[in-house]
């Protein structure tokens, strides 16, 4: 026990996720997103970690957990959709919404002790498997390739969050843009017209949350986008013209 303990204490300081020495930790939201799980595991791999961490599944609205409470393991999404929330005296302010293979919820792997923010089902089921600090520490001694493969996954989203912390200096538009396409991207239906259509009912002020603007501004600008032909729908169904949408924003970054 104490070597695999050791190698959750080496994985804690390769990714900047241990506090230095009389330092209190930075309590926060951790999500892993797009990490192609299942893609970099064999069958055998995904069936012998599901013997050690048995998914389960959850329902539409269903709380999977909410903040204050005890945070003694992390979630692997494996099929349908979640989301990541934050109850504030002016209302919920939606801080993610995650798909398949992403990981969530802050655990003993970022030393956090109770959950900062409130997870539940976005999706009509999904499938999540938590795994608890004893289960990871079983999966490190007898699936070592699954630990290689959670470093590599860290390292790559310690490369993204650049990307991500560029975006945020943008004016509200193209932050709302860059919501918008990359929930497109992952989780939209494409047409052969250029179209793709998002349905993820997500309400508008869930939409502002997500890129840190307000309902009104949100619904000035997706009111811009559809008379500019780049945007249909309402009320948490959309069609969005990917291409047209980027060249303008593409634009007004040259303009910034």
């Amino acid at each position: 026990m104490r070597r695999s303990s050791s190698l959750l204490s080496r994985i804690q300081e390769a990714v900047g996720l241990a506090p230095r020495r009389g330092v209190q930790p930075n309590p926060g939201v951790w999500v892993l997103i797009q990490t192609d799980w299942s893609g970099r595991l064999t069958s055998d791999e995904m069936q012998q970690m599901a013997g050690i961490c048995p998914p389960r599944s959850i329902r539409r609205n269903e709380v999977i957990y909410r903040k204050g409470d005890q945070a003694d393991s992390l979630f692997i999404l494996l099929e349908g959709y979640v989301k990541i929330s934050l109850t504030t005296p002016k209302g919920e302010r939606v801080l993610g919404v995650l798909g398949p293979d992403d990981m969530f919820g802050e655990s003993f792997l970022t030393l956090t002790r109770q959950r900062q923010s409130d997870a539940a089902c976005l999706s009509s089921t999904a499938l999540i498997c938590p795994i608890s600090r004893p289960q990871f520490l079983e999966v490190a001694q007898k699936i070592p390739t699954v630990m290689q493969a959670f470093a590599t996954v860290l390292a790559e989203r310690i490369c993204s969050l650049e990307q991500e912390l560029r975006l945020t200096t943008q004016p509200a538009e193209v932050r709302l843009a860059g919501v918008l396409l990359t929930l497109a991207e992952r989780f939209g239906g494409k047409d052969s017209s250029g179209w793709v259509e998002l349905n993820l009912e997500l309400k508008q002020e869930e939409l502002g949350s997500l890129a840190s603007t307000t309902r009104v501004n949100t619904t000035q600008t997706l009111s811009t986008w559809r008379e500019l032909g780049l945007l249909e729908g309402t009320r948490g169904r959309y069609r969005i013209h990917v291409l047209k949408l980027r060249e303008r924003i593409e634009e007004l970054m040259e303009r910034g």
